[in-house]
This record gives C-alpha cells, sequence and structure tokens, in this order.
C-alpha cells in the first residue's frame, strides 16, 4: 500500500507487476479491497495492476467530493503521477461514469475500457424498485439524519438478487465496516450521479476499445442502463456473467478476470 498526494486528497493505491497499465476504479460506496481484491489474482501476469480508494472512500482521506468529476481530475493526476498512462480502465457500476468522464475528456489516457454494469443515467430508468430504494435512502438521510442507515438501504438494495437476499450482508465484517465508515461519500455520490452526465454524444465519441459485463440476477434497472451504454457504443463487446448481482466483480471474480484479460493489450 502507497500513499500519492493528488489534488488535495491522500490516496492510497496498491500496484501489483509490471507492463501495460491497468487501472481499476472501483464504484459507488465500494472501495479497492471489496471490488477487486477477488479478481486480481486471477489477472494475467505481465501488467501494471493499479488498484486505489478514490477520495473519500476507504482509506484514502480528504474532504468529500464536491462534484463527480473530482473523481475524474483524481483519476488523471494519479496516471500521470505514476507515469502509467494510457491504460486500460476498468470500472464497476459508478465508477464507469467516471470512466466515462475520463475516456471522453482525456483520451489521450486511455487505451481501453472494462465496465462492470455502469450505473449510467440510472435516474432516467425509472422503476417502483429505484423510486422505492432512494425514497427510502433519501428519507433516512435528510429527514432523520441517519447517514449510516440510509447508506446500509442504498447497500442492500444495489447489491440485491432478483432470487432473494442482498450480496452486502454476506461480505466480510472489514469490508461491511469500511464501507459504513464512507456512508456520506456514499450518499454525496448516489445524488452526483442523478445528472446525465457525460451527455450520450460524448459517449458516442469514445473511440477505444470497450467490454460492457453484464449480470443475470441484479438490480434490473443496471442491466438497463448497460444496454443503453452499448447502444451508444454498438461495437463493444457485450459479455453475460451468470449467477451475480450488480457487483460483478465481487460476486464472479474470474469471470470478471477472465474479461479482464481478453481485453488488454499483448504484454511485453
Amino acid at each position: 500500500m502507497t500513499l500519492a498526494d493528488i489534488n488535495g486528497a491522500r490516496l492510497h493505491y496498491d500496484e501489483k507487476g509490471s507492463g501495460p497499465p491497468v487501472l481499476f476504479l472501483h464504484g459507488t460506496g465500494a472501495h479497492a479491497l471489496v471490488a477487486w481484491e477477488r479478481c486480481l489474482e486471477d489477472l494475467p501476469q505481465g501488467y501494471r495492476l493499479i488498484t486505489y480508494d478514490r477520495r473519500g472512500f476507504g482509506r484514502s482521506t480528504a474532504g468529500l467530493a464536491r462534484r463527480l468529476s473530482d473523481h475524474v481530475d483524481d483519476a488523471v493526476a494519479l496516471l500521470r503521477e505514476l507515469d502509467a498512462a494510457p491504460a486500460t480502465v476498468v470500472s464497476q457500476s459508478g465508477g464507469s461514469v467516471i470512466a466515462l468522464q475520463l475516456a471522453t475528456r482525456h483520451p489521450e489516457l486511455v487505451s481501453g475500457l472494462v465496465m462492470a454494469e455502469p450505473a449510467y443515467q440510472v435516474a432516467l430508468h425509472p422503476s417502483l424498485s429505484v423510486s422505492t430504494a432512494m425514497a427510502k435512502t433519501l428519507t433516512r438521510w435528510l429527514i432523520r439524519r441517519d447517514p449510516q442507515g440510509a447508506a446500509l438501504e442504498y447497500y442492500r438494495w444495489a447489491t440485491r438478487y432478483t432470487t432473494g437476499g442482498d450480496a452486502f450482508d454476506t461480505y466480510p465484517e472489514d469490508w461491511r465496516r469500511a464501507a459504513m465508515n464512507h456512508a456520506q461519500a456514499s450518499l454525496r455520490e448516489v445524488l452526483q450521479l442523478i445528472p446525465p452526465s457525460p451527455a450520450r454524444r460524448k459517449v458516442r465519441s469514445v473511440s477505444c476499445p470497450v467490454t460492457l459485463l453484464i449480470g443475470d440476477l441484479g438490480e434490473p434497472v443496471f442491466r438497463r442502463t448497460t444496454r443503453l451504454v452499448n447502444r451508444l457504443l454498438p461495437r463493444a463487446e457485450l459479455v453475460a456473467v451468470s449467477e451475480t448481482c450488480h457487483l460483478i466483480s465481487t460476486d464472479q471474480p474470474q469471470a470478471t478476470a477472465q474479461a479482464v484479460a481478453q481485453a488488454l493489450p499483448a504484454a511485453g
């Protein structure tokens, strides 16, 4: 574990291996361990694997991000600080929205994208499940002044299985404790993901190779947002992953690693 002072934040990051760089962006509410720990060991050698906790999440410190683009700026600065560009960027959920912004604003830094169920323009895909979850989350946060309870509502909903239960309650205690500790960052990011950014015309401009992972047992809204991104980027490869909730990289790490490996440039 190493520290990088980036844009007023102290980001905790880890590097493994050498070769073409791969940057991993965790999703809303997650952190590097919960998002990527289980799949990193199944990735091939010959690559420089870089994971980090985004500002306000996990082990990283700083004030909460004022806007989602703060995370984009951090990713840009970290890639440049580590001399790790252009990189294949692997992302999950809300982290994929950051990845899309990174690719549209700084295409020279991104050699490829692998996105697991991007939470892109969720607010434009209303459903009873989404509306109910957001109402419960915001009520506990803004009215009852209970951010940890509100975050727990969100985590359980986002990792829900359509067959019953949720993944969050099965995670190791230290993973769940870290997620509760950054409840405020998670809740703020939920609101930051509401504006439809990047614009669809900008997403269409992405020219690097793109792979999209889509699950089968998670919240249906995330399958709809993934298919939206696929329509905007019709040349993207769509990879179906079975027996998984929305957090594909945690639920099915080997399948995630296989999809990432196939998307990576040749090593050496």
